[in-house]
């Protein structure tokens, strides 16, 4: 049953034109499940990074800020993946999001952006719940190796830093069909960064390192959701 699907076809025996049932083999065209596809799109990704956050509020309010930017953030996220079929249940994803979330706090000395990217590589191994032929769902996990840096520029300063760490995610998708290679994607995913603390490329000292406000780390959680297509060859 891995490649094929037993039929039948009505065939007329010789002589007494009685027709018969014989077995026959069919591809498994109609699962999806058996074919490579590429999907992209883009999506909201809710982000928690408490220690990137603490670090905006604290260096915003030796400004002068009159406010706090909340916990949760939320972000633009855009993805690209290729999914390689292991056997009509299991499905092997390759993944990449590129992670986008702008902290802006009020800071009256000028103006204040503190941006944080993430390049978000992931291996995802995806167990598939339906496969109906025009629609399939499938539930995952995996993790990867990534990549966030922070854009700091407020007031007299501008700063990048940058760290680097193992990511988690457990997945959901869906497809449905416009046609018969053409899909809609539509998916949602947990995410757990753990990132180090990050480290700053300025050529010069600036102020967190001096003792004050000590550099975050990128540790993150995220919770999102995405649309998009998806093309199975």
């Amino acid at each position: 049953m891995a490649g094929t699907l037993l039929c039948f076809a009505r065939v007329s025996v010789l002589g007494g034109g009685v027709p018969v049932l014989l077995p026959t083999q069919a591809p498994l065209d109609s699962q999806l499940s058996s074919r490579v596809a590429l999907s992209g799109g883009m999506g909201v990704e809710y982000v928690s990074a408490q220690d990137i956050v603490d670090y905006v509020n604290s260096l915003a309010l030796g400004y002068g800020a009159t406010g706090k930017i909340p916990e949760f953030k939320a972000g633009v996220g855009f993805f690209g993946a290729l999914a390689y079929p292991l056997s009509p249940e299991w499905v092997l994803k390759a993944e990449y999001v590129y992670l986008l979330v702008s902290y802006n706090p009020n800071i009256p000395v000028g103006s204040s952006e503190f941006t944080l990217t993430g390049h978000l590589p992931s291996l995802i191994l995806q167990r598939v719940l339906w496969d109906e032929g025009l629609y399939n769902v499938k539930v995952g996990s995996g993790f990867g190796y990534h990549f966030v840096s922070l854009s700091t520029k407020y007031a007299f300063i501008d700063d990048k830093l940058s760290g680097e760490g193992l990511g988690m995610v457990v997945d959901l998708e869906a497809n449905t069909a416009f046609g018969d290679h053409v899909f809609a994607y539509l998916g949602a995913d947990l995410r757990w960064e753990f990132i180090g603390k990050l480290e700053s490329s300025a050529s010069s000292v600036p102020p967190s390192q001096i003792g004050v406000i000590p550099l975050p780390t990128g540790n993150a959680f995220l919770i999102g959701a995405r649309l998009g297509f998806s093309y199975y060859f």
